[in-house]
């Protein structure tokens, strides 16, 4: 009798564990996921509008950002990306598809990456500030 319940016991926790590890949705993860999607909402905007506010300050849109890239084809680049990757359309897809906590990971990270590329932009358009800044004053 007492092996039996050991038996029973032993497949209820069994169960219980499966349910949580794989059919509830991961909640801290997605809400994690949210959070992140809008923070590199967020930092792409506030980039987007710097560079603008560069380049129509000192004429720069032809101006060689990055090797081949100028400010302006990258203003179109980052528009282009938000549109695609960062609208709230897709974010609403995402909640609604109710992903693996693998796959909330994984885009966690690449938002993550998104948001560090982002900065970097920023302080390069800083330091282009500063330049200019410096260039204005000799």
């Amino acid at each position: 009798m007492i092996e039996l319940t050991i038996g029973i016991l032993g497949l209820i926790v069994a169960g219980l564990t499966y349910k949580k590890t794989f059919l509830e949705k991961p909640k801290a993860e997605l809400e994690h996921l949210v959070l992140q999607f809008k923070m590199t909402q967020r930092k792409s905007i506030e980039v987007r509008t710097k560079l603008r506010e560069y380049a129509e300050e000192h004429q720069a849109y032809s101006k060689e950002l990055f090797s081949g890239i100028t400010i302006g084809s990258y203003l179109i680049m980052l528009e282009e990306s938000y549109n695609k990757n960062l609208n709230d359309d897709l974010l609403m897809q995402i909640k609604e598809l109710n992903p693996s906590k693998l796959i909330l990971d994984s885009m966690n990270k690449s938002l993550g990456d998104q948001v560090n590329a982002l900065i970097q932009v920023e302080n390069l358009i800083w330091s282009l500030e500063l330049k200019s800044k410096d260039e204005s004053a000799l």
